[in-house]
């Protein structure tokens, strides 16, 4: 559905303010069988590759599953007195999950066993699930690809929905890259001193790196080193180059360290478990060496031994250091330039916590100083201008972050510069840049709230305007039920692919309309994929802020605000990198 602005005037805006509305939006497909689907990347050709979540109808195996176990009576137990506070009744019991197959017929009972299962997903004696998908679209679907998935007894011979499936990243002429996990095996195994089987899930690799030719064909990318336990390599961008060569990069194992060959010869012997389940729980845990890595392919997907290598990390191992190292990259310009986040030290401390920076001559060089240990930062696109993009923040907690502030650093210069985000203490995450300097992605908009709500912004260096996506389209409405949470990918010519959020029947987890106990129908939020079409002759519309909108939005203004408007970015000083 395309939708565009029909009426010069829709209401008095409160604030004062009017809003241009620069974009058209065109919603895209969406993948049936989800609930969510998003876009990870396209190119200028308008090739989209993306990932649907929250699969509908996920196949449960409870054939190994003892009901009069206490870990599921318990949460069995729970689950119901939740039902019940609520002045429901539960619908199915263990028995019609284990002898009915209750978990196929009714939504209540799959989500509840999806729930237990989750809850075990460490344990490699219960089935392992995974509700998303891998998609690449057309202009009326979004169908999934899939990678290493495939028929499983236990799942009645159809796809064990046990992988990991992402795509990444699509190249100019549509060949695309990503990675994927192995599916699980239901495998029996006798414990040591046991007099019977227990049930084992294991899968033959963890992450492995894959490149799909226009053709559709798989192809399956080397790790530099390997080993009898699959190894590990992920792809996250590709360049088709000027001579019909392809660049991409990503990660691969480089080797085992001693401190996990250590923990794998202390705890592997096949006696409490197969040998192969044990190295999948070292591997949860971190047990390669990661380093950066591209692969060089020619014109006919032939790889270049001679390019394909790791491309560097921001540290030198010490003599006496049985530690994993990290390093990553995750994008790639023409140039062959590749940005990403490596291990750093701060003298001789080593520091765990990830720092941004770029790939040359099998050097890391950062573009983010970090003064603190807690201090972490991200490397996340780069155009052929070689300016690179990300975000920097305080991570106390690894994988918590706060005080997120978006930046852009120029290499050939050597500037770093910090954009301002809606308003002070607004977390802004970057997503992607054009060669034109238009910067995306997404950034918190309300103040003062637990978990506030964020939307995508457009930020051009060149101007230093910072636009909410949102301003730049109609005004919100039944006729225009959308609200545009993240700019994923900008085109050459400012077009960007995004995510935005859309209210719809609310489904189980079957995939069935969900009513309520009067039998009205219920409703919930999604996101969906959309393409926003730049329109430099938008008709001006004007818009009633949310009541829930806590900032200004005079970045998004016209008038004599945006005159008045303090700058929107904050030049610092680039100390000297440590």
């Amino acid at each position: 559905m395309k939708y565009s602005l029909l009426a010069a005037s829709i209401g008095l805006c409160f604030s004062g303010q009017l809003f241009a509305v620069t974009y058209d939006l065109t919603e895209l497909p969406t993948n049936e069988k989800t609930k969510h689907t998003y876009i990870m990347d396209a190119n200028e050709s308008g090739t989209i590759v993306g990932r649907s979540t929250e699969l509908f109808n996920l196949p449960i195996d409870v054939s190994y599953i003892d009901i009069d176990d206490s870990g599921i009576k318990s949460a069995y137990d729970t689950w119901k007195r939740n039902i019940e506070l609520r002045d429901e009744t539960i619908d199915f019991t263990l028995e019609q999950i284990k002898n009915d197959n209750a978990a196929a017929t009714n939504a209540d009972a799959n989500l509840f066993m999806r729930n237990f299962l989750a809850a075990r997903a460490g344990s490699a004696e219960y089935q392992k699930l995974n509700s998303g998908i891998a998609s690449i679209f057309t202009a009326t679907t979004a169908g999934e690809k899939v990678l290493f998935d495939a028929n499983r007894g236990y799942t009645n011979n159809e796809l064990s929905r046990s992988t990991i499936q992402l795509l990444t990243a699509v190249a100019s002429d549509g060949t695309a890259v990503g990675w994927g996990t192995a599916p699980y095996d239901q495998i029996q195994f006798r414990k040591k001193d046991e007099n019977e089987d227990t049930t084992f899930f294991q899968r033959a690799h963890s992450s492995r790196a894959v490149l799909i030719k226009p053709s559709g064909e798989i192809m399956e990318l080397p790790a530099k080193f390997s080993d009898d336990y699959g190894s590990y390599t992920i792809a996250t961008d590709i360049k088709k180059l000027d001579d019909g060569a392809y660049l991409v990069v990503g990660q691969s194992a480089v080797s085992v360290e001693k401190d996990a060959q250590d923990r794998f010869n202390d705890n592997c012997k096949n006696e409490d478990e197969p040998t192969a389940v044990c190295a999948w729980e070292l591997q949860n845990a971190g047990y390669y060496d990661l380093r950066a890595y591209q692969w060089k392919l020619d014109a006919n997907f032939n790889i270049i031994d001679s390019d394909t290598n790791e491309l560097g990390i921001g540290l030198t191992r010490n003599d006496d250091e049985e530690r994993i190292h990290i390093s990553s990259a995750l994008a790639v310009n023409n140039a062959g330039i590749a940005i990403g986040n490596s291990n750093t030290r701060e003298g001789e401390d080593f520091i765990v916590r990830q720092r941004a920076g770029y790939y040359q001559s099998g050097t890391f060089k950062p573009v983010v100083d970090h003064d603190k240990g807690y201090e972490s930062s991200r490397a996340v696109a780069i155009n052929d201008n070689n300016i690179v993009v990300g975000y920097r923040m305080d991570e106390f907690t690894i994988g918590t972050n706060s005080n997120v502030k978006g930046y852009y650093y120029e290499i050939d210069t050597s500037k770093y510069v910090e954009i301002e985000s809606f308003y002070e203490g607004s977390d802004m995450y970057v997503r992607d840049i054009n060669n034109a300097g238009q910067i995306i992605g997404q950034a918190e908009v309300e103040k003062n709230v637990a978990s506030p709500r964020r939307e995508a912004f457009l930020f051009d260096k060149v101007t230093g305007k910072l636009n909410n996506v949102n301003d730049l389209l109609p005004c919100k409405s039944a006729e225009f039920p959308y609200d545009v949470s993240e700019a994923i990918k900008i085109t050459e010519n400012g077009n960007i692919y995004a995510i935005a959020t859309k209210t719809v029947n609310r489904k189980d987890a079957l995939g069935n309309n969900m009513k309520d106990s009067n039998g009205n129908d219920e409703f919930e939020s999604v996101a969906i994929p959309v393409l926003l079409i730049r329109n430099n002759n938008g008709t001006p519309a004007e818009c009633a802020p949310d009541e829930a909108e806590t900032y200004e939005r005079g970045s998004a203004s016209f008038g004599m605000l945006s005159l008045l408007a303090a700058p929107l970015v904050m030049l610092r000083r680039r100390r000297k990198a440590k």
